[in-house]
């Protein structure tokens, strides 16, 4: 597996600009390193930009809000996942493009500045509720490095709440044959429930470049926005256990990219992901791409304004689910939905049924990067 992941980031990498392939290449070294244990994930990553990558803060648009809920292995063990992040770049800059018309669009002049951004994830897990809350913080400064290409590298500082009930766990001492029904819930565990909710910071850092060759016109749909980064999660190695064993968080390594790729003069677009994450012993590694039909066009200007658009498609999740997923996007706002299909051994038990995930956007202005405004003269 390893050696397909790496051969597919060299394809990959052949495939893009000079700039863009030397720091892919710088990116794709993180993959390598060790590291221990696994955090909450989601399928939709592309919308959980802040817990992916701290780089991304205030890269996309000048405002950025999302919403996102996760329900997994409901039948069997449940997990419940929540995000919420907001990020904002400081200086939005903009110029009109089209004077001689009574409608003005605008885009960006410049992608460079300072972006900034705020996350809090909640994760439920399991019948003992181990619960991790987390909020962050999230700065990341822009570069443009050309007409088309954007650099950014950002830093998270977050404090991170964990707690579980240990009155929904079961024990070893408490089975015995002695018993009616072998188990005996009033029977002494044996275990040191002194402490059941533990505190600790958590640092992370990312890089992310963003190529963008928007030559559109009229029913063009030529478009070409390709979105990598690399990132770093749990910097400070934090410990995290109740017993005091100092027992501490493993590094988690990630890289990720995604895009909208129009077929020209077409209402068609592919936008394609792709996603690896390693915190040893665990992996994780999500790839594949929504097909994307423009509903309605808002605009009969020189532009990209769409009113409407919806999305359907799916990814894989290497030896663990197939995912549908399904988005629709109408003026600044999105709904996605997916449904994970477990298609890994716990399939025994969780009946093919993984996990269920919706997800909320609203980005200022308008999505995909241009917006109108009218005026009188």
């Amino acid at each position: 597996m390893k050696h397909n992941l790496l051969f597919l980031w060299l394809l990959i990498a052949y495939c893009l600009p000079a700039r863009l392939r030397l720091i892919l290449m710088l990116a794709g070294g993180l993959s390598t390193v060790y590291c221990y244990s696994q955090d909450m994930h989601f399928s939709q990553f592309t919308q959980a930009p802040l817990q992916v990558n701290p780089a991304q803060a205030g890269t996309t648009a000048w405002i950025r809000g999302i919403i996102i809920y996760r329900n997994q292995w409901n039948s069997v063990v449940p997990y419940n996942s929540f995000g919420f992040s907001f990020d904002q770049k400081i200086k939005k800059r903009w110029k009109q493009i089209s004077p001689k018309t009574r409608t003005l669009l605008f885009k960006s002049v410049t992608e460079k500045g300072l972006g900034w951004g705020v996350g809090v994830y909640n994760d439920r897990a399991g019948d003992g509720h181990m619960n991790t809350l987390q909020g962050n913080l999230s700065l990341a400064y822009q570069v443009q490095i050309s007409k088309e290409s954007m650099l950014s590298g950002g830093l998270q500082a977050g404090i991170v709440q964990r707690s579980i009930t240990y009155s929904g766990l079961t024990w070893e001492n408490q089975y015995s044959p002695g018993s009616a029904t072998g188990f005996d819930p009033s029977a002494n565990p044996v275990e040191n429930f002194s402490n059941s909710s533990i505190i600790y910071p958590d640092l992370s850092c990312g890089l992310f470049y963003a190529y963008r060759k928007n030559e559109r016109y009229m029913r063009g749909n030529d478009q070409r926005d390709i979105v990598l980064g690399a990132s770093v999660m749990h910097l400070n190695r934090p410990a995290y256990s109740f017993f005091g064993n100092n027992e501490r968080l493993s590094l988690r390594y990630m890289l990720h990219g995604s895009g909208i790729i129009g077929i020209s003069n077409t209402n068609f677009a592919l936008v394609p992901g792709v996603m690896y994450a390693k915190q040893t012993p665990n992996t994780e590694f999500l790839f594949g791409t929504l097909v994307r039909y423009m509903l309605k066009e808002d605009s009969k200007y020189t532009g990209y304004v769409k009113g409407a658009a919806f999305s359907l498609g799916g990814y894989y999740r290497y030896k663990d689910a197939a995912v549908i997923a399904a988005v629709m996007e109408f003026s600044a706002y999105q709904i996605g939905l997916s449904y994970d299909i477990n298609v890994s051994d716990f399939k025994a038990a969780s009946q093919g049924m993984g996990g269920f995930e919706i997800t909320l956007r609203f980005l200022n202005p308008a999505p995909f990067l241009f917006t109108k405004a009218s005026f009188n003269n």
